[in-house]
């Protein structure tokens, strides 16, 4: 991070989020399908199958990096348990097409006994979304870079700045800021999150082809 280069940051407009949308989902066309079909068909988080179904499938696709399996740190299916296990306040709160910070960080939060606990923030994040992604945007380390850059780039207050220990509200507060600063309001989380990630990834990996 030290070594980041901001000055290639490419600031949101509209017509760049639009241009990020299109390339993105040439690029990841039928995996963007086959999720969107996933999480369609299985709305709800009651059937203990149907969630490890979407959480070994999100996993992969957006590569979230939990484990297929471990003895020392939660893997897919102790995600998936600990979804089932909270599943009538999760579909309580992504069925209101508004968003409930909270149930973001319930879920990132995995406790299972005798391992070592690890939060599966990213995950949790891309997880809500795929239930409402007009509600929850989501974060990840090429979100972070971004805002990260933009940060330094505005150079006055910390509108875009995640500090001490944030949560998922706080995050929500940097993106609705940034809607609004850019004149993005009428363009969903998740288009926004197509154009941080290609543009994160430029930044991240100056060169690269995406």
């Amino acid at each position: 991070m030290a070594n980041l280069d901001c000055s290639k940051l490419v600031t949101p407009t509209p017509e760049r989020v639009e241009a990020a949308r299109v390339q993105f989902n040439d690029a990841y066309a039928v995996s963007e399908k086959a999720l969107r079909n996933l999480f369609d068909q299985h709305p709800s988080n009651s059937d203990l199958h149907h969630v490890f179904l979407k959480v070994v499938a999100l996993n992969f696709l957006y590569s979230t990096r939990i484990l297929l399996y471990s003895a020392k740190v939660r893997d897919v299916r102790d995600v998936a348990d600990h979804i089932y296990s909270i599943h009538q306040d999760i579909d309580a709160a992504l069925s209101g097409h508004a968003p409930k910070p909270e149930i973001v960080d319930r879920i990132a939060n995995v406790h299972i006994q005798g391992k070592r606990d690890m939060s599966c923030f990213s995950f949790a994040t891309k997880y809500c979304s795929w239930h409402d992604p007009e509600s929850y945007p989501i974060w990840g380390s090429r979100v972070d870079v971004y805002l990260r850059c933009l940060q330094k780039q505005e150079g006055r207050g910390d509108d875009f700045r995640l500090k001490g220990n944030w949560n998922y509200s706080d995050f929500l507060a940097v993106m609705t800021r940034l809607k609004k600063r850019y004149g993005l309001d009428s363009i969903s989380f998740k288009d926004i999150d197509k154009f941080l990630w290609l543009e994160g990834e430029r930044l991240n990996n100056p060169g690269t082809q995406i």
